[in-house]
């Protein structure tokens, strides 16, 4: 058995309103095994799984809910990765002159590192995508956002409805 199949087992056991079954399952688990092999540990993706609640009422399906903190998870580096290199120097000991003179460029390197593992993977309380309208704890599409008019390709994205029926990206160009 994978071990993410197994991990989401376990989560199932202890948290009934997250059981999955069947190929539900079998599919999320295995990418739960991928994120475990990334250097995850089942702590911390257990975390990412159960820290937060459900929506009420939840629109979509739990197993969409759990795949979608499964990719917010994937999108970002384990978290000991930072913590784990933090102290360490960007470069080896004989470029000690070069690590002096770029000592704010590696500490705002590390920063920047640190800001994007310890980031709260914020989701829809609609539909559990990881993504938020600005201001909002719902995404443009559970707010009901309009497409944009000017999007170009087979997905365009949404226009906030005060505006001038474009997206962000559409209006900045």
């Amino acid at each position: 058995m994978h071990p993410g199949i197994q991990l989401l087992l376990e989560i199932g056991a202890s948290r009934l309103d997250l059981l999955l079954t069947g190929k539900v399952l079998t599919d999320q688990g295995r990418v739960a095994t991928v994120v475990l092999e990334s250097g995850w540990s089942s702590e911390q993706l257990r975390h990412v799984i159960t820290d937060r609640p459900l929506p009420d009422p939840v629109r979509t399906s739990v197993g969409a809910i759990i795949a979608a903190r499964l990719r917010a998870a994937q999108a970002y580096p384990p978290p000991a990765t930072a913590a784990d290199h933090h102290d360490a120097p960007p470069w080896d000991e004989p470029y000690a002159s070069a690590t002096t003179e770029r000592s704010s460029t590696g500490a705002a390197a590390r920063t920047v590192t640190e800001a994007l593992t310890y980031r709260a993977l914020v989701e829809c309380a609609g539909c559990g995508v990881p993504a938020t309208a600005p201001g909002e704890d719902l995404c443009p599409a559970c707010l009901g956002w309009p497409l944009c008019r000017t999007c170009p390709g087979p997905t365009p994205r949404r226009a906030h409805p005060d505006g001038d029926g474009r997206c962000r990206t559409c209006a900045s160009v």
